[in-house]
């Protein structure tokens, strides 16, 4: 599977949400999209998994415009987690998970495998308005692993923001498990240890524009987002050796 990205732009009325990028990815990798508030990392996402038009320039995937293919296909092949699920307080989490299953057909065995995997399992019957926002996330993302086909895209806008620290790791975990099985997963982030601990490549969006792209231990340097987020950086290393970077 290939994604490309060919000279994508965005624009909502008079305001440019993104412009001009020009990207590519493969299966097997984890890509990472890095950048300020309001650079323009949900648009291209939301892009990408075929939710939002361009107004310049196309998605591919294998050469299939995503904005040209049949609800059925994009189902089979775009699997979405956005930064909040939208779904009725009714519910329950076992519910929302079976929603990613609407275009592509009941499977009850998936289902229950996406639960287990997030740690919902045991908390399924509970109701989405009575679910923390830990819990809402990681309904988000077992709904879009019902849903997925292996070796195809799953997006994810933020996908980590609500999770503890064990949920974290079992949610690195998973996606590279998926990247492991063909899929090309690229994910929104803001937590940098969370990126450099697990993308391969990444994109860092400023201002709505591609400023920095490549492998992600040559990109995510103190200097570079130093200089994408305006502020000042330094390499730090724990007591186990890892370096992470933080702000002197």
């Amino acid at each position: 599977m290939r994604l490309q990205l060919s000279n994508i732009g965005v624009r909502y009325g008079s305001r440019t949400a993104i412009r001009s990028i020009t990207a590519g990815a493969d299966g097997g990798k984890i890509v990472a999209v890095l950048g300020p508030n309001a650079s323009g990392k949900t648009t291209l996402l939301r892009t990408i998994a075929g939710l939002q038009t361009p107004t310049t320039g196309t998605v591919e995937l294998d050469g299939a415009r995503v904005d040209k293919l049949k609800p059925h296909d994009l189902a089979s092949k775009i699997a979405w987690v956005p930064r909040v699920a939208e779904v009725s307080d009714s519910f329950t989490i076992r519910k929302v998970v079976e929603l990613g299953r609407y275009a592509l057909g009941p499977s009850r065995q998936r289902v229950e495998d996406a639960l287990a995997k997030v740690d919902l399992l045991s908390r399924a019957e509970t109701l989405w308005y009575a679910a923390s926002a830990g819990m809402r996330q990681r309904a988000a993302i077992a709904r879009a692993l019902a849903q997925r086909t292996p070796g195809g895209v799953l997006a994810l806008d933020e996908p980590t923001s609500a999770l503890d620290l064990r949920h974290l790791r079992v949610v690195g975990e998973i996606l590279r498990q998926c990247a492991s099985e063909g899929d090309i997963v690229i994910a929104a982030v803001h937590n940098i240890p969370f990126a450099l601990d697990i993308a391969s490549e990444v994109l860092v969006l400023r201002d709505g524009q591609l400023v920095l792209a490549g492998q992600t231990k040559a990109v995510l340097t103190p200097s570079s987002l130093g200089d994408v987020f305006g502020v000042d950086l330094a390499w730090a290393t724990d007591e186990a050796g890892n370096r992470h970077l933080v702000q002197p």
